[in-house]
């Protein structure tokens, strides 16, 4: 498991170093590895869904001269190449289950699957289509910051929350980078493959969690789990989705027949593990970083 999961750290900064390159920077692996990591503890430490991960790339490669619009690009190509690639990778599972129809694997898990692929295909869509263009961008960042100052500055006592036009003026350099892109998609060709390894890995190693307890269980289970735990973990309120993650894997495993004690179990290990092995080395690194001045806060 812990092979993996080096080679899964290792496929995330490829990705990072990979998009980089075709923008332009020359980013060395260690930084990016090490970056990688750090972003692994602040998504998990941080109850943002992923959020804060946006925000501390931009921070951590301020230094090396890349724009604050390049680096949320990149954390939004990351995460749509992870969900496009991860549709492949979930499409497989779906056929793998279907060879398991009849024993113990309910039809609910293939509905789950199902309903899955198309909403992580709509969520792509949708930001495609509001990037496209200037004026969707426009009223996009109108609405959504107006619509979380009303729900939430009675909580935190202050009237605005956002600043609309720090949104506004990042939304529009991030739709100059992503015409840039649309002009040569063969540019995350490579980025695409590295998204690809990242999910297999992630993967590999939950299912490795059974092996270590003497057990074979349906491959396409455990990325239908991974699948609908990771999309809840992305909204969740607690860091890292704690809680929320081990429930909704379990439950989903349950469906697709694995006993309920048994798919427990290896979900814990498999989280406990990746948490008690990775998120010190994370903070490790992310201290370091801090105290060097390597993150400009400023």
């Amino acid at each position: 498991m812990i092979p993996m999961q080096i080679i899964n750290y290792f496929a995330i900064a490829k990705l990072y170093q990979s998009y980089f390159k075709q923008s332009g920077y020359k980013l060395s692996m260690k930084l990016m590895y090490k970056s990688a990591l750090e972003l692994n503890f602040v998504n998990h430490v941080f109850p943002s869904g992923g959020v804060a991960g946006f925000s501390y790339l931009g921070l951590r490669l301020r230094k090396q001269g890349i724009p604050v619009s390049k680096t949320t690009l990149a954390q939004t190509v990351r995460f749509g190449l992870t969900f496009i690639s991860f549709l492949l990778i979930l499409f497989v599972g779906m056929f793998m289950l279907s060879f398991g129809a009849g024993n113990g694997i309910s039809g609910l898990a293939l509905f789950i699957g199902l309903s899955v692929a198309f909403l992580t295909l709509f969520l792509v869509i949708v930001a495609i289509y509001i990037l496209s263009s200037e004026k969707r961008i426009k009223a996009f960042t109108a609405f959504l910051p107006k619509l979380v100052n009303i729900l939430f500055k009675r909580i935190a006592h202050r009237k605005n929350l956002f600043n609309i036009e720090r949104i506004e003026k990042l939304f529009e350099d991030l739709h100059k980078d992503y015409l840039l892109l649309a002009n040569d998609w063969r540019k995350l060709k490579e980025p695409f493959v590295w998204a690809l390894i990242v999910n297999a890995t992630e993967i590999s190693t939950a299912y490795l969690a059974y092996i270590a307890l003497d057990h074979l269980i349906n491959p396409g289970a455990i990325i239908l789990a991974y699948a609908v735990a990771s999309m809840a973990g992305l909204v969740s309120i607690l860091p890292g989705g704690i809680g929320v993650y081990e429930a909704l894997m379990t439950a989903v495993l349950a469906t697709a027949g694995v006993p309920k004690a048994l798919a427990l179990s290896a979900t814990l290990i498999y989280r406990i593990f990746c948490m008690l092995v990775f998120l010190p080395i994370g903070f490790i690194l992310y201290q370091l970083a801090m105290r060097s001045g390597d993150v400009e806060v400023a």
